[in-house]
């Protein structure tokens, strides 16, 4: 799989040029977006991560197979340092959600956590604009018969709300457990 880092926007008008369609890694700070997107790339050190929650505090872009562009959206929840304040990541998720190239969004959730009002409306926003897929990450973390009854509580915790889902996936990035299965249907939705 060939991808590589195309550029960052820290602002709404820095977005670049819509060319290929877009498939959008968005949730809370330190939910594992950049781990995941590594994961599914099988790239080490092509998103960077880190410990430290709120470390991304750009949309970063990168190119796959010169067809497709995943971007590593700023986590929230969370801000690490104070020139990523909730306005500029409003204003920078406001620009990039109304892009008509996203082709899906990656809605990542720690499935130990449960939603509050403002994950809740922050999905039903993004279903809105594109297909919506949960994805549940560090799910090493607790046992199989937890992961299933976490997942289907979730999902009805989103469902029941008006928000569409398209799928959810169960994933381990530091197992590569699911990935291959959530790569695929990403490449295989779009031309």
């Amino acid at each position: 799989m060939k991808a590589e880092y195309i550029t960052s926007a820290a602002k709404a008008e820095q977005l670049p040029p819509m060319s290929h369609p877009e498939f959008a890694f968005i949730g809370r700070s330190n939910v594992g977006k950049s781990s995941l997107m590594n994961a599914l790339l099988n790239h080490t050190g092509l998103a960077r991560t880190s410990r430290k929650p709120g470390r991304t505090q750009m949309a970063n872009f990168f190119c796959v197979n010169d067809k497709w562009h995943f971007v590593d959206l700023p986590g929230y929840g969370f801000s690490a340092t104070a020139n990523m304040e909730h306005r500029e990541w409003q204003d920078l998720m406001d620009g990039y959600i109304a892009r008509p190239v996203v082709a899906r969004f990656l809605f990542l959730w720690d499935p130990r956590r449960d939603f509050d009002g403002d994950d809740i409306q922050l999905a039903l926003a993004l279903s809105d604009r594109a297909p919506l897929s949960l994805v549940l990450t560090k799910c090493d973390k607790i046992s199989r018969s937890e992961r299933l009854k976490r997942q289907k509580i979730l999902k009805t915790a989103l469902s029941s709300r008006g928000v569409a889902l398209l799928s959810v996936h169960a994933i381990s990035s530091l197992k590569k457990e699911g990935t291959e299965q959530l790569l695929d249907e990403l490449l295989t939705a779009t031309p």
